[in-house]
């Protein structure tokens, strides 16, 4: 029992360590970036890039599209809504750049975050949800 005890606990100590090391980037800067190129931000769509968007999609996203993407209801305010999946056939059928206007603009219940993001860090995060929720 006390094995299991320890084994347990090794692996919680590992996960909040491998948590913790990850990078988050301003979300809010004041003065305008020039976006990467699309070569430049596919071969750096793994690694930093992912991290930075994984940190993003948990402190804007996550609330809403719960931590495995699927949606569901929420209550914002006091109001439930219904949150779309990210993984539905429906999310799968739409373009990068419909997925990009969604968070850049928002619609119906979901906010904009096109005051909050940057459009490479929104570009990261559609980056995120294809690799991550759609298996893309």
């Amino acid at each position: 029992m006390k094995q299991i005890w320890l084994a347990l606990t090794c692996v919680v100590i590992a996960l909040v360590a491998v948590a913790c090391n990850g990078t988050t980037t301003p979300t809010n800067t004041s003065t305008p970036t020039a976006a990467a190129s699309p070569a430049a931000s596919a071969s750096n769509a793994s690694g930093d890039q992912l991290a930075a968007a994984r940190a993003n999609y948990k402190k804007n996203c996550e609330a809403c599209h719960q931590p495995t993407g699927v949606g569901g209801l929420v209550k914002v305010q006091n109001k439930e809504i219904k949150v779309a999946s990210l993984k539905s056939e429906h999310a799968l059928k739409h373009t990068d750049e419909q997925l990009t206007r969604k968070i850049t603009n928002g619609e119906e219940a979901m906010p904009a975050f096109k005051d909050k993001l940057s459009p490479a860090e929104i570009q990261d995060l559609v980056r995120f949800i294809r690799k991550e929720f759609q298996g893309k």
